[in-house]
């Protein structure tokens, strides 16, 4: 057999293990549970309709728009996209050591068979929050679907760099998910969910814009309005971090599996 076809032969024969664990990780996650993936839908729009009630009761305003559910929407989205890659991808390892004793499967098939999953059950989400959000409170159609969908690819790659880094180190040390845990709680109120970053002083959003992940906010946001103008994305930043640390989890992964062989 030639080169060109045993490479065709590895990559069906991982296509179809990755295709495997997909199965496998839905069954587990969603088929034992009466909600399902119902509950992956009301998470985040319960979320979303409790800030919002919240802020409507204080009186207060979107910084862009009059609908203060889609403005945070537009957030929720990409921000859980990116913690449910982070954490799901990070036990990923442990949770299928038993699969992992049949050569066949690699410690990077799990971690790719979860990053396929939350993708696409997240863009899932999307289309149902954003359709009920422009049903109920007549917003115009996306602007542009391609910038949203840029921001979506940004976010994938930052949450699979994390979540493959954080796999390796719980490989390594058994506290670590508990150490992320703690580390990543300030994400949630320094991602750009409740403010844009033109809306802050400029001492400030330098500050927050080292946080890669409120640029696949603010793009969310930039590609759904049409006068949404943040002069701080930059959405090659987000790329480029989520590169690198792709780039390390995959040469941790590999040593991880040398160490096993």
């Amino acid at each position: 057999m030639d080169s060109s076809g045993a490479f065709k032969q590895a990559a069906t024969t991982q296509a179809r293990v990755i295709g495997a664990l997909i199965l496998r990780e839905m069954r587990v996650r969603y088929g034992n549970s009466k909600l399902g993936y119902i509950w992956a839908i009301l998470e985040p729009m319960a979320f979303v309709i409790a800030i919002s009630t919240i802020f409507y009761f204080s009186g207060a305003h979107p910084p862009h728009g009059n609908n203060m559910g889609l403005f945070v929407a537009l957030a929720i989205i990409p921000f859980f996209l990116y913690r449910n890659l982070a954490n799901q991808l990070g036990a990923a390892f442990e949770a299928n050591q038993a699969l992992l004793n049949f050569p066949i499967v690699k410690e990077i098939d799990t971690v790719i068979s979860r990053l396929l999953l939350e993708v696409a059950t997240m863009i899932i989400i999307a289309f149902i929050v954003l359709s009920i959000n422009i049903v109920l409170g007549g917003e115009a159609l996306p602007n542009n679907f391609l910038k949203m969908l840029t921001a979506i690819i940004g976010i994938s790659l930052l949450g699979f760099g994390i979540g493959l880094n954080n796999a390796v180190l719980a490989s390594k040390f058994n506290s670590w998910r508990n150490i992320y845990g703690l580390l990543s709680t300030p994400l949630l109120w320094i991602s750009g969910i409740f403010f844009s970053l033109e809306s802050l002083p400029m001492n400030i959003r330098n500050i927050l814009a080292w946080n890669p992940i409120i640029h696949g906010v603010e793009s969310m946001r930039d590609g759904y309005y049409m006068n949404y103008r943040d002069s701080a994305i930059d959405l090659p930043y987000l790329f480029w971090v989520g590169l690198i640390l792709t780039l390390i989890g995959l040469a941790g992964e590999r040593a991880v599996r040398i160490r096993k062989s």
